[in-house]
């Protein structure tokens, strides 16, 4: 009897652990999302959302979760976020852009075209920024590139001007770090930079839509399979959640404040709900959100082979 019972103890405890690695413990993690600091963080302005969302500043601490079990979304650098799911057969697929591309060169005193003789520092080194970089500039420029990890390492090189004590000419930067810098300028200063949008920039070179998938939206697709009417109702929200950030931003504003004070909102989002509202008011869009409709017209295939990238990712996309 005694015999039986320990076996039967063990049956058990094999269960409990088979339903583990089925996926049950999904349970817990299903609505949980992490995110970079910065742009794509706007659309979880809403506090139901935002409850649920763990940021970090440092790009590739949040892709390596794309290899875990840990979230049911990871928002992340789409192009480098395929690629991890394709080369570690990962359980994700790309569901959404987010942004389309808030890049910015950055002339600190500057009003000429780089060249190599110039100090420039950048951010995020082989992530798609730097890609679309690499591609609009010459080898020249892009040898002359000194790199930080984030973009918000960005912001105090741009204030200050100097990287590892050496004079900068250039940054590469995004929103909202540029606006939330420059309005921390002296007004003749901020005045003196010359910014132009990496946007017209690839427009210009390409002949594409100045369009930059950006940002992508990744689920896991065995939580995706185990609680579907939560994960097709998100992806519908979150079509309404960027309209009202591109259209009416002052809602979008008291989503921000309803979480806390500056300093809170800072520290989640990686920017103050008074910088995300200055940066979409009047219709400028400064973040560069995608909305549905935009992301309908998307030709991301067409945009990679112009990177040099012939590679057919339809597997590993939701759309």
């Amino acid at each position: 009897m005694k015999k039986s019972l320990f076996v039967s103890s063990l049956l058990l405890v094999a269960l409990i652990a088979s339903s583990c690695s089925n996926g049950n413990n999904y349970d817990n993690v299903y609505n949980k999302i992490i995110s970079p600091t910065g742009a794509p963080t706007i659309v979880f302005y809403d506090e139901s959302l935002s409850k649920n969302l763990t940021t970090n500043s440092v790009p590739s601490n949040v892709g390596a979760q794309l290899q875990d079990d840990n979230y049911g979304i990871v928002v992340f650098d789409f192009y480098n976020g395929l690629n991890s799911i394709k080369n570690n057969n990962a359980d994700y697929k790309l569901a959404r852009i987010i942004t389309g591309g808030n890049l910015y060169l950055v002339g600190i005193g500057k009003n000429t075209e780089p060249t190599g003789d110039d100090y420039i520092v950048s951010f995020g080194e082989n992530l798609l920024p730097d890609l679309v970089y690499r591609h609009i500039y010459s080898q020249e420029v892009v040898d002359a590139t000194h790199y930080v990890s984030g973009v918000s390492d960005i912001g105090p090189i741009l204030l200050t001007g100097l990287h590892n004590g050496n004079t900068v000419d250039y940054v590469v930067i995004a929103q909202p770090v540029l606006y939330s810098i420059v309005s921390q300028m002296d007004a003749d200063i901020a005045s003196s930079l010359n910014i132009v949008s990496l946007r017209d920039k690839w427009a210009e070179v390409t002949d594409l839509s100045p369009v930059i998938p950006q940002a992508g939206l990744f689920i896991h697709t065995k939580m995706y399979d185990a609680h579907k009417a939560y994960f097709d109702g998100f992806l519908d929200n979150l079509d309404d959640y960027v309209l009202t950030c591109i259209e009416s931003p002052e809602d979008m504003k008291n989503g921000l404040d309803s979480y806390g004070d500056a300093e809170a909102q800072k520290n989640l989002f990686g920017f103050t709900s008074t910088v995300a509202y200055n940066v979409q008011a009047n219709g400028q869009n400064g973040f560069a959100l995608v909305d549905a409709e935009l992301h309908d017209n998307l030709d991301i295939e067409s945009f990679l082979l112009e990177l040099g990238i012939n590679y057919d990712y339809s597997d590993y996309m939701m759309f």
